[in-house]
């Protein structure tokens, strides 16, 4: 089962930051949109609603997501190294834990192509996975950013990610691959689990164009 399924509803980090940060009528693209959760939000709450993600199958889901609840949107089947939009066609941009899935060749390749989609001035949201998480800290290390996720537990969440080769980010990273932008905010998002005895821990990253 892909995890796109699971999450119904929209990140809450996201929800607060596209409120105080876009306004009515601004195309947004939800980068790796999976079912459509945030597309939802999107059009919902009157912004121009813009996905892509490279599962033919998320797509098809996002679609009928839409279409339930007669909502407009526009969704792509792509890669996260070839945005298929014009450059300086957005008015902000936002990717939810879907980056860590690439290799460091091709997050560096969407760090351009973020770049180069954004207007000047508008903001992109990221919500990246950190080297303190639980499946960084268990997993069998290829280099410092790069691992296999071994969870031995199979009632942790990541045990269903066992096998996959990811890339995780500490602030040092983010800032290099993400150097050309105007301005980097850099927090963390820390939630723990049963008594403090494992962590989810994501970077949330506010790019300026």
């Amino acid at each position: 089962a892909q995890s796109y399924h699971r999450a119904k509803y929209p990140n809450e980090p996201l929800v607060s930051f596209s409120v105080k940060n876009y306004k009515q009528g601004d195309k947004i693209l939800d980068l790796g949109c999976g079912s459509g959760r945030h597309m939802k939000f999107l059009a919902e709450n009157g912004f121009k609603a813009y996905g892509c993600d490279i599962s033919s199958e998320a797509i098809f889901h996002a679609k009928n997501l839409l279409k339930e609840h007669k909502l407009q949107g526009v969704l792509e089947i792509a890669s996260m190294e070839s945005i298929p939009f014009d450059s300086e066609f957005f008015d902000g941009l936002f990717c939810i834990g879907a980056l860590m899935y690439g290799t460091k060749e091709q997050i560096e390749q969407n760090a351009k192509e973020i770049h180069r989609v954004l207007k000047k001035g508008a903001k992109a949201f990221l919500i990246l996975r950190s080297i303190k998480d639980y499946r960084h800290l268990h997993a069998k290390a290829i280099n410092k950013y790069e691992v296999i996720i071994d969870i031995k537990d199979e009632k942790m969440p990541g045990f269903c990610e066992n096998g996959m080769r990811v890339y995780h980010f500490d602030e040092d990273e983010v800032k290099r691959i993400y150097a050309n932008f105007e301005n980097i905010t850099i927090d963390s998002i820390r939630h723990s689990f049963e008594n403090n005895t494992y962590a989810n821990d994501n970077l949330v990253v506010i790019l300026t164009k």
